[in-house]
């Protein structure tokens, strides 16, 4: 079953990626993929990697030791990613840091798109900013796919580090079952 969790969030996440990097020459592929279904696919993988991370031994010893100890973050993804191959952690935590640039980038948009009386227009809170033209419709449109999926970038990526299925451990428990 992690297994197939873990192949799960690596494929959506690769989806997502694809998604994401062509937000970047404004096309939205989002309306041919609805990224709303990649976004409740999260919770699929999340809630199993939160269970994982509840009952992991080491984790709950890092938590309850000294504030000093827990302020080291290459300690918190040693045990995050105990048995993770080095190119899973790469992009666990480069897709973590780069989500968060991108949601900082993404609140600066401004607004959001919508259609009003056969019009583009770019709104804030059902106040029209601006009117836009078909072409800053779609690359409005983009720019909210690419702050979607720029989180969604990071719950797949941790969720598959950390549902890795082929830890040492595992495999020696395997052994005796």
């Amino acid at each position: 079953m992690k297994q197939a969790l873990f192949y799960f969030a690596i494929t959506a996440w690769a989806i997502t990626l694809i998604i994401h990097i062509s937000t970047f020459a404004d096309i939205n592929l989002a309306q041919y993929v609805p990224i709303f279904v990649l976004g409740i696919g999260v919770f699929a993988v999340w809630i199993p990697t939160v269970f994982k991370l509840k009952n992991n031994k080491n984790l709950q010893e890092y938590q309850s030791s000294n504030i000093l100890n827990r302020l080291n973050p290459v300690g918190f993804q040693n045990i995050l990613f105990k048995d993770t191959p080095f190119w899973l952690k790469c992009l666990a935590i480069g897709g973590f840091l780069y989500g968060f640039i991108n949601f900082f980038l993404f609140i600066n948009v401004g607004g959001t798109t919508g259609i009003q009386d056969e019009q583009y227009v770019l709104q804030n809170h059902g106040q029209i900013i601006k009117f836009l033209t078909e072409q800053e419709f779609h690359h409005y449109e983009a720019l909210e796919t690419r702050g979607i999926s720029g989180h969604l970038l990071i719950f797949y990526g941790i969720a598959a580090a950390v549902l890795y299925p082929f830890s040492s451990q595992e495999k020696t428990e395997e052994k005796f079952v």
